[in-house]
């Protein structure tokens, strides 16, 4: 999976049920983590708690807005057009110079 840079806003697809669809923002990636292949430091897009956490083998309610989590419970939200533009590729030709074709 893809890198995620601290800014990025994503949804969880997974993990705790009523956490899922929720749109958060990575604040730091963390790499290997307790135990985690590839953990994120995340908040709640929206600065509200979330719902459902895990602390140990404890399940809290609404303890905090942010949380550390596995990299693939989340989906990075991405602006249709920017990945358009970034899909572009320039190419050299000895004719015509420089033009842009789609990747």
């Amino acid at each position: 999976m893809s890198l995620l840079k601290p800014g990025t806003r994503c949804v969880i697809i997974a993990g705790c049920p009523e956490n899922i669809g929720l749109v958060v923002e990575v604040i730091e990636r963390l790499g290997a983590y307790e135990g985690r292949a590839d953990a994120y430091y995340i908040r709640t897009a929206s600065g509200r708690k979330f719902h459902q956490l895990w602390h140990g083998n404890d399940l809290h309610r609404g303890a905090s807005d942010k949380c550390i989590t596995d990299r693939h419970k989340l989906r990075p939200l991405v602006d249709p057009k920017v990945e358009a533009e970034e899909r572009q590729v320039e190419v050299l030709t000895p004719v015509s110079g420089p033009r842009k074709v789609a990747a």
